[in-house]
């Protein structure tokens, strides 16, 4: 009867370690993607599913960010020998608002920026610029897309009224994606 038992507890052991074992092996195939990793495939992405004027449709397709090196980095690295349409896709760097001088097909404005987005928005308008936030609030402030934490969760909201002010359409799948709409 002793025996019985220590063989069973010895096979319990056992199994314990191979589970062990193989819930770990899965845990290293999970991978954490960092947020500016998420934000660069969001902004190339948003690329592909918002219609811009014709006239916006030669040249390159130009993606501006401001007040966040890293993502700007992160989306450069992203989007190389990139097109959107038949447009090769350039990032640009800006530390501030001040320093934007030219059309800019997206225009991502950091966190730590995010308090003169008006004055982003009268340096792009009428442009048909999209203006991409990460703050509280901004969609109300004139921002197009705006991502917001959602129980815990990176998601985005979008502001068809301010689309429609900049001649941009968003495709009905863009629009089903996002968590609120204004």
């Amino acid at each position: 009867m002793l025996t019985k038992r220590l063989h069973i507890r010895a096979w319990l052991l056992v199994l314990a370690i191979y589970l062990f074992q193989a819930a770990s092996m899965r845990a290293q195939n999970v991978q954490i993607v960092s947020m500016n990793k998420y934000l660069a495939t969001c902004l190339y992405n948003f690329s592909r599913t918002i219609n811009w004027p014709q006239e916006c449709k030669s040249g390159h397709f130009i993606i501006g960010v401001v007040g966040n090196k890293a993502l700007m980095s992160e989306l450069a690295t992203l989007t190389q020998n990139y097109k959107v349409g038949m447009q090769p896709v350039t990032v640009q760097y800006f530390q501030s608002i001040d320093e934007i001088s030219c059309f800019q097909h997206i225009l991502f404005i950091d966190h730590r920026q995010s308090y003169r987005i008006e004055k982003a928005l009268q340096k792009t308008h009428p442009k048909n610029t999209l203006v991409v936030t990460d703050a509280e609030d901004l969609t109300g402030r004139g921002s197009m897309i705006n991502f917001i934490a959602v129980d815990g969760l990176m998601k985005f909201e979008i502001s068809t009224t301010n689309l429609k002010k900049t001649n941009l359409a968003v495709s009905s799948q863009l629009i089903r994606m996002a968590e609120v709409l204004y």
